[in-house]
C-alpha cells in the first residue's frame, strides 16, 4: 500500500511537468510576451500548422502570455493536433486524460496516446507508458515486464525520469528483488541529469541507512540539492533535520523557512504534514519565550 501511494504521489507531480518541456513552455516558465500569445492564438485559429496548436495549447493550459488559463480548450487543441499524428501532443494528451485535466479521466484513452506516442521513439510517452504499467489502470494488472521494457527504453535515451523510476524499481523490488545498489546507481545517473526527485530518493537511502551506512550529512547534501530543484519532500525532509540538528546545525529559523516552502507547495504527500510541524514549532519556540520573559 506505502509502495502505491509512493507511485501515484511521484507520477502526478513528474507527470504534470512533463508537457511543454521540449517547447521550453512549462509552469515554471517566467513568462511569454503577450503580442506573442496573440500571434500564436490568431495561427492557431486556421489550423494549418500542428506545431502551432500545441504551442497554444500550452498557453491555454498554463496561462501565459495575458492568455486565460483553459485545461479544457488545452486538451481541445492537443486533441487536434494528436489526431493529425503530432507526438509531442498525443504525451499532452495522454497525461491530461489519465489526471482527469481538462477532461474525464479515461485511462484506457491515456494508455492509447501514450503507447502511439511510445511506439514513435518519444521518449517522454515511453517513460510514462512504463510507469502506467508500473501502476496498473482499468482492469488491466500492474505489469512489472513492461513497466520496466518501457523505462529502460526511455533510459537508453538519457531520460533522467526513466531513470528516476528504474531507482524505484530497484529501490522497492518491484518486479525483481530488492538491490539497492542498482537503485542508488540508477538515482545517481538521474541526480547528475538534474531530475529532481532522484536525489530525493538518494538522500533517504542514506538518511535510513538502506543499502549503505547512515549518514546524515550525505543526506542533508542530496535533500537540499533536491529543494533546490522544487522537491517538497526535500524541503520537508530538511527542515526535520535542521529542528533536530541530523547532519546539519540546528537551525529553528531554517527549519520553519523550509517547512513554510514545502506548505506552499501544495505537495499531496507533504504539504499538510510541513503546516502541521512549522505550527508545532512555533507553538514551542512561543513558550519558550513566555518561560524566558518570565524567568527575567
Amino acid at each position: 500500500m506505502i509502495v502505491l501511494v509512493l507511485l501515484q504521489t511521484l507520477c502526478l507531480v513528474g507527470a504534470r511537468d512533463v508537457i511543454g518541456r521540449e517547447y521550453g513552455l512549462t509552469r515554471e516558465t517566467s513568462g511569454v510576451e503577450e503580442s506573442h500569445a496573440r500571434t500564436i492564438l490568431n495561427e492557431a485559429e486556421t489550423e494549418e500548422n500542428i506545431d502551432i496548436l500545441h504551442f497554444a495549447a500550452l498557453l491555454y493550459l498554463y496561462g501565459k502570455g495575458g492568455v486565460s488559463q483553459n485545461s479544457a480548450q488545452a486538451v481541445k487543441l492537443f486533441r487536434k493536433a494528436a489526431e493529425r499524428g503530432h507526438v509531442p501532443s498525443q504525451v499532452a494528451l495522454g497525461v491530461l486524460l489519465r489526471h482527469g485535466n481538462g477532461v474525464a479521466r479515461d485511462d484506457y484513452a491515456a494508455y492509447a496516446w501514450l503507447s502511439r506516442a511510445a511506439r514513435e521513439g518519444h521518449t517522454d510517452g515511453a517513460w510514462l507508458l512504463g510507469v502506467m504499467y508500473l501502476e496498473g489502470f482499468g482492469d488491466n494488472t500492474i505489469d512489472y515486464e513492461q513497466a520496466r521494457k518501457w523505462l529502460e527504453f526511455s533510459a537508453r535515451a538519457r531520460s533522467p525520469d526513466a531513470m528516476h523510476w528504474l531507482g524505484v524499481m530497484e529501490e522497492y523490488g518491484l518486479g525483481r528483488d530488492t538491490n539497492y545498489s542498482s537503485a542508488a546507481r540508477w538515482y545517481k545517473k538521474a541526480t547528475d541529469l538534474g531530475q529532481s526527485t532522484a536525489p530525493f530518493h538518494l538522500g533517504l537511502m542514506h538518511a535510513y541507512g538502506r543499502g549503505t551506512n547512515q549518514d546524515f550529512q550525505r543526506a542533508a547534501i542530496l535533500f537540499n540539492q533536491a529543494a533546490s530543484l522544487g522537491n517538497a519532500g526535500a524541503m520537508f525532509y530538511i527542515a526535520t533535520m535542521h529542528l533536530y540538528g541530523q547532519g546539519v546545525p540546528v537551525d529553528y529559523d531554517r527549519a520553519r523557512t523550509w517547512f513554510q516552502s514545502a506548505e506552499a507547495t501544495n505537495d499531496p504527500a507533504y504539504a499538510t504534514r510541513a503546516a502541521d510541524a512549522r505550527r508545532e514549532l512555533e507553538i514551542s519556540l512561543g513558550l519558550a519565550r513566555d518561560s524566558t520573559q518570565k524567568k527575567s
